[in-house]
């Protein structure tokens, strides 16, 4: 039986394991579709999805609660053209969105047959900034959860600060009952899932399986992320090797 130098994998969910620019870009379509039937404005998405990130920033460092994010990015988005829209439209326009969310929410190619393969060497678990109502729903819409088992997800929000933040990479490790040097993080975020990872004593391998995103990461920092499923579990295994 082989012996491995990591006990558990640390996976990133959102951009690293599904792909959630396209869960966006279906879901808001399906609820524009459903509560705007004559239409929104042709860059309205844009607008919303423009907010959202910004608002993001916010929320990361706790200054927004999930709430107020997703009521605000619609309200500013409408706002944008010249239209008040109110909270309860906003709690609406949310309602109906995660209605669809079974629909609209895919893992990247070879995500499946990567998670398998890991999964008969290493525990795994998720390390998520994501929002807490839906990273179990998440996992269970992309046939992902058979693979992590509810006490393998870890929420920063729960933990009350968010990645890169140590205390967010001392619950997960606490949670899986490991040392940082027995475990590994995979993510597309290079300050929270990568960097933020190594300060706390993990290894990790930066993977953005998202084309787009991964271009623009070379194009900011200069080298270029992993991109492929196959490539993670060659790097997992050269840094296997690497602890002899």
């Amino acid at each position: 039986m082989a012996i491995f130098a990591y006990k558990v994998v640390f996976f990133d969910l959102d951009h690293t394991l599904v792909d959630t620019r396209k869960q966006y870009d279906l879901g808001l379509a399906r609820t524009n579709h459903i509560l705007y039937p004559n239409g929104v404005p042709a860059s309205w998405q844009e607008h919303f999805m423009h907010h959202h990130e910004q608002l993001w920033e916010l929320y990361d460092r706790r200054v927004l609660t999930m709430q107020q994010l997703r009521r605000e990015r619609f309200i500013l988005a409408w706002r944008d053209f010249g239209e008040e829209r109110s909270v309860a439209e906003a709690d609406h326009f949310q309602d109906v969105y995660l209605e669809g969310f079974q629909e609209t929410l895919f893992p990247y190619p070879g995500t499946l047959a990567m998670v398998k393969v890991l999964a008969q060497q290493y525990r795994l678990a998720i390390v998520t900034n994501g929002a807490p109502d839906l990273q179990e729903a998440k996992l269970q819409a992309a046939g992902l959860s058979p693979y992590f088992p509810r006490e393998s997800l870890i929420v920063s929000e729960q933990v009350g600060e968010a990645k890169p933040h140590p205390s967010v990479y001392a619950a997960a490790c606490a949670a899986m009952g490991v040392q940082a040097g027995q475990a590994v993080m995979v993510g597309d975020n290079l300050r929270a899932d990568v960097e933020g990872a190594k300060a706390f004593g993990l290894d990790a391998i930066w993977y953005v399986p998202d084309a787009g995103m991964a271009a623009t990461a070379h194009a900011t920092v200069g080298r270029m992320p992993l991109t492929q499923p196959q490539q993670v579990l060659q790097e997992l295994n050269r840094m296997e090797q690497a602890r002899g």
